[in-house]
C-alpha cells in the first residue's frame, strides 16, 4: 500500500527560498516565506525532497546522511504516493515506502511552519459582485430618465396654462342613480344646461361650444385592456388627415381601468404619471415633443383629486405633409372616490386649431357629481 503525503506546508520544490502549499494531491500556487531558525544561516529550499549527497563512510548510496537504511519488504510500494519523489526518496513527513517518518526531521535546515500559518485563504468568486453593481447602475439609469422626463423638458419658456381653481363646487345626487362602471355604457349622457354629468365617475364639466356628444361605439371599443368612458363629447381638428381617419379633440370622462396601479388618494401623482405615458404611446403616433406644464394635486368639490396638463409640439410634422393644426393642449385629472373604490378620471385634448383657451374652460368647470 501507499501512503498519501497529507496536506500542508513544505519546502518550495522549484529552488525558491519559501514555503509551498501541498494540498494532499498536488502543489499549488499558494507560498508563504520561509522563517531561518534563530542564529541558523539562511538556505535554499530544495522542496519536499533532499537532494542526494554523497555516500559517508559506511553509509549505503542514495540515503541521506543521518538516515536508517530502507527496509524492503513484500508487497511495499517502489515509490511513494507523492508526485515529487524522485527515485523513492520521501517527501517530508514520510518515510520510504510510506511508514511516517520521525516528526523532526526537517529538510535544508528550515523550520517549517507551525499550524498557526494554517491551508492558504481561498478567493472569493467576483461575479455576485459585478453584477449586482451593473444592476445597480440600470435602476439608477431609469430613475434618472424618469426624472428628466417628468421635470419639464421641454424647454425653458414653458407655454403658459390656465389654472382651474382648487376648489369646485359640489353637486351630488343621490347614490342609488349611479350605474355600476364594470362596463361601458350602452348609451352616453347628454348635456343638460351646457353641462355633462356622468353619473358613473362621478365627474361633471361644461361642454365646449359647438362640440357633440358622439355615438358609444365611436368611444369605446370590445377590448377590456382599453380604458372604457361613460361620458364624452368632441370636436373635429381636421377630416382624413392620412386619407383614412379623422384627428379629433376630445373631452372624456369615466371610471379608471384597472391595469392601472392605484394606491390610494396618496398615489394620485404617480398614477397620473403611469396614464399620462400610456395614452402618449396609444393615441399620439404622429412624431411629436411633449412638455408637462403642471403636474400638482388639487381638489374636485370636496374630493382629492390629480391635475398632470401637458403640450404637444407637432410643427416639423405638421409643416411638411399640411396638417391643420401644430400643437396640441390636454390634461389629465383623477378623482379619488372613497376608499376601494378606483379613482375617477377625465381625459381632454384638445388641437391648436380648436381653441388654446379650451383645455382650460373645462378645467375651470369641474365638478364633482
Amino acid at each position: 500500500m501507499t501512503t498519501q503525503t497529507p496536506a500542508g506546508w513544505y519546502p518550495d520544490p522549484y529552488g525558491e527560498p519559501q514555503l509551498r502549499w501541498w494540498d494532499g494531491s498536488q502543489w499549488t500556487d499558494a507560498t508563504h516565506a520561509q522563517e531561518q531558525r534563530p542564529g541558523q544561516p539562511q538556505q535554499p529550499a530544495s522542496g519536499p525532497q533532499p537532494q542526494p549527497q554523497a555516500p559517508g563512510p559506511g553509509q549505503p548510496p542514495g540515503q541521506a546522511p543521518g538516515q536508517p537504511s530502507a527496509q524492503t519488504g513484500p508487497n511495499w510500494a517502489s515509490t511513494p504516493a507523492n508526485p515529487t519523489l524522485q527515485y523513492g526518496q520521501p517527501t517530508f513527513g514520510q518515510s520510504a515506502y510510506g511508514r511516517p517518518a520521525p516528526p523532526t526531521q526537517q529538510w535544508g535546515g528550515a523550520q517549517l511552519p507551525g499550524p498557526g500559518y494554517g491551508p492558504p485563504p481561498k478567493q472569493g468568486n467576483p461575479l455576485p459582485w459585478v453584477f449586482g453593481g451593473l444592476a445597480a447602475l440600470v435602476v439608477v439609469a431609469l430613475i434618472v430618465v424618469a426624472g428628466i422626463f417628468f421635470i419639464n423638458s421641454g424647454g425653458s419658456n414653458p407655454v403658459a396654462a390656465p389654472t382651474p381653481s382648487e376648489t369646485f363646487e359640489s353637486e351630488e345626487p343621490p347614490p342609488s342613480s349611479r350605474p355600476s362602471p364594470s362596463q361601458a355604457p350602452s348609451q352616453l349622457p347628454q348635456p343638460a344646461d351646457g353641462r355633462i354629468t356622468d353619473a358613473a365617475s362621478g365627474l361633471s364639466f361644461a361642454v365646449p361650444e359647438d362640440w357633440e356628444v358622439p355615438a358609444p361605439e365611436r368611444l369605446n371599443g370590445p377590448d377590456p385592456t382599453e380604458q372604457a368612458w361613460s361620458s364624452g363629447v368632441q370636436a373635429t381638428s381636421q377630416e382624413n388627415y392620412e386619407g383614412e381617419s379623422d384627428w379629433i379633440g376630445n373631452v372624456y370622462t369615466g371610471v379608471l381601468n384597472e391595469l392601472y396601479p392605484y394606491s390610494g388618494a396618496s398615489g394620485l401623482g404617480d398614477t397620473a404619471k403611469a396614464v399620462f405615458v400610456d395614452f402618449s404611446s396609444k393615441y399620439y403616433a404622429i412624431a411629436h415633443e411633449s412638455k408637462v406644464v403642471q403636474d400638482k394635486a388639487m381638489k374636485v368639490g370636496d374630493r382629492d383629486a390629480w391635475v398632470l396638463q401637458f403640450e404637444l409640439d407637432f410643427t416639423k410634422v405638421s409643416e411638411e405633409k399640411g396638417y391643420k393644426w401644430k400643437k396640441e393642449n390636454g390634461a389629465i385629472v383623477l378623482m379619488d372616490r372613497g376608499e376601494g373604490e378606483r379613482p375617477a378620471i377625465l381625459y381632454v385634448s384638445v388641437p391648436d386649431n380648436l381653441g388654446t383657451d379650451v383645455v382650460g374652460q373645462v378645467l375651470g368647470s369641474l365638478k364633482s357629481s
